[in-house]
């Protein structure tokens, strides 16, 4: 293939992301492995004597933003593309194709490419090759055509396969995987791909997903993505996978940490009890919240639930607070220093209300509606539209209850949440399409809200 044919192929948006791109391999990026900040602040630094104790702390997880170094660490990647028939409909093969394009022009002579495409077969055009010879990658992408079934679990063995296999120190390894529609030969239980990319992620190689169109599974590329350590990104019009590939290269190229952990250690018969909208796990005795990579200048942030006791009045320990992660290049394991909770039991209401943190109330407002709205979804999902309405009921009741009711994000989310309970009243006549793209939307959005 021509290189003036393959710029001209490209529509005006993806042009520019392409030239945005070669800057930004050239351009300095950030260091790896630096360390991480965390901020710890409780919604209220007091507690009411023989309270029921419960207590809610927002963790904050904050990758650093400005660390340049000369060259950023380069990337062993393995690209899995789904090529099965349906690839074929509303152009999907060709927009993966020209972002196939972009993601070879921005990988440097240094960087591994894996190409692996999957249908009812699993075929592997290029193996882990240095990007040196961009036109002979070019001319393998054009000739990938869509046809036949969709073997996805089959794709993800041989991609990790490959990365796991050239995996090498001083290298960020990744694995991301697109595909289009439901996954129809070998392994499809999402419980199962989720346990196989947590320990692909474990074995040193993080998954992201990529979904297009509105006939995949997106609970199950969430969860590969979640238990991958990678992110999860829904394409809803196929010219997307452009600007969403163009995203998830600039986050693996400026990855800070690895394996990302949040340790809740409960102190003085302090008891943690929930973190919505993420799992978690006991590691003797302590919580343990699993983040996956963060890349410069991200922020996480969640809410942790404690039970507190309230029997005596004063300052109470109630738990201490780090973050554990790996360099993802050397693969050394660091923690943060604790970050103690303090909270003081008061016997005067006065007091107590005096103490709540409005800042902290309207993340939390904002962060368990969309975990509720998660959860309304998923009984759509299950048929059971009147469980989904009456957990919209308690998101909205829980809204205009927020102290913090009035502020914009809150606002936004009455909205949302008003908009969705008014197109279930009208379930019944919309077109299965149509069900399937307002689902995948309202759990993306959700999603996106509860990882940042």
């Amino acid at each position: 293939m021509k290189t003036k044919r393959f710029t001209t192929v490209f529509p005006f948006p993806a042009a520019i992301l392409l030239m945005l791109s070669l800057a930004i391999v050239l351009s300095p990026v950030f260091a790896a492995g630096s360390a991480l900040d965390i901020d710890v602040r409780p919604e209220n630094s007091t507690l009411l004597y023989q309270s029921d104790g419960t207590s809610t702390i927002q963790i904050r997880v904050i990758a650093p933003d400005h660390l340049p170094i000369p060259d950023r660490q380069p990337l062993n990647l393995a690209l899995v593309l789904d090529k099965s028939g349906s690839m074929g409909d509303e152009g999907k093969m060709d927009y993966v194709r020209q972002a196939a394009h972009m993601l070879v022009n921005r990988l440097g002579p240094e960087d591994r490419l894996t190409i692996v495409t999957y249908n009812h077969r699993v075929q592997v055009p290029i193996s882990a090759r240095r990007v040196k010879d961009r036109q002979y990658f070019h001319r393998i992408i054009d000739g990938i055509y869509p046809g036949g079934r969709t073997y996805l679990s089959g794709g993800l063995e041989e991609g990790f396969r490959h990365a796991k296999k050239y995996r090498k120190k001083g290298f960020v390894n990744r694995l991301i995987l697109l595909s289009d529609g439901l996954a129809n030969i070998g392994l499809t239980d999402a419980r199962q791909l989720s346990r196989r990319t947590g320990i692909m992620y474990e074995s040193g190689v993080a998954v992201s997903t990529f979904g297009m169109g509105y006939d995949f599974d997106e609970n199950l590329l969430e969860s590969m993505a979640t238990g991958g350590g990678g992110r999860y990104h829904y394409i809803s019009r196929p010219g997307d996978i452009l600007a969403a590939l163009h995203k998830e290269f600039n986050m693996a190229a400026s990855i800070v940490a690895s394996g990302v952990e949040i340790i809740i250690r409960p102190l003085d018969g302090g008891r943690f009890e929930s973190t919505p909208g993420h799992g978690w796990r006991l590691e003797n005795g302590s919580a343990i919240i699993g983040l996956g990579d963060l890349s410069a200048g991200e922020t996480r942030t969640l809410m942790a639930q404690m039970s507190v006791p309230t029997g005596k009045l004063g300052d109470q320990d109630v738990a201490d607070i780090a973050i554990r992660y790996r360099d993802p290049v050397t693969g050394k394991t660091s923690r943060t220093d604790w970050s103690p909770v303090v909270l003081s039991v008061v016997d005067d209401p006065s007091v107590h209300r005096e103490k709540f943190d409005i800042e902290v109330q309207e993340k939390k407002a904002v962060i368990e509606s969309n975990a509720m709205m998660n959860e309304a979804a998923k009984k759509v999902d299950e048929g059971d539209s009147d469980g989904a309405r009456s957990i919209i009921q308690k998101v909205m009741g829980a809204l205009k209850a927020s102290p913090a009711a009035s502020a914009p994000a809150l606002q936004e989310e009455m909205k949302r949440a008003e908009e969705y309970s008014g197109r279930l009243d009208g379930l019944d006549d919309m077109a299965p399409a149509d069900v399937r793209e307002m689902q995948k939307d309202q759990k993306y959005r959700s999603y996106k809200e509860l990882h940042q």
